[in-house]
């Protein structure tokens, strides 16, 4: 990671990640702790797209599925019993939407190239429901 990806990532910290994040609690209706390996996230190289691609890998994804999940009160609590902390990251060189998420020991962690395939949300979102619904 060069200073390049190191400013890059650092204004994506500062700008919008506690913005995402707040909308991701309001989508769950709790909170969780978040893990983020923003160095992981920065080994890309493309530094122009980590504004779009960062939310559109790792955060419209969840935003959907809680949004789905928690619209009554049945999903909410057994979302919010399962589900401790979300780790996102970019330590596999995982590009492909039916490898990127995986739910263990209530954490839930989210594993993808930063801006490969980003705007390939709706096949995340569906492995992404698939898996939660199918865990809880």
């Amino acid at each position: 990671m060069g200073l390049k990806e190191k400013r890059a990532i650092r204004d994506f910290q500062e700008n919008k990640y506690n913005e995402l994040k707040a909308e991701l609690f309001t989508a769950l209706g709790f909170t969780v702790d978040v893990e983020v390996d923003w160095d992981s996230l920065a080994k890309d190289e493309k530094v122009e797209l980590y504004n779009s691609a960062i939310p559109d890998v790792y955060f419209a994804p969840q935003l959907e599925v809680y949004k789905d999940i928690c619209q009554d009160d049945l999903g909410k609590e057994a979302l919010m019993e399962s589900l401790k902390t979300i780790r996102i990251r970019n330590a596999n060189d995982i590009w492909s939407a039916r490898d990127w998420c995986k739910f263990e020991d209530g954490v839930l962690t989210l594993d993808h190239e930063t801006t490969t395939n980003s705007g390939n949300v709706e096949d995340r979102v569906y492995y992404l429901k698939e898996l939660l619904e199918s865990a809880l």
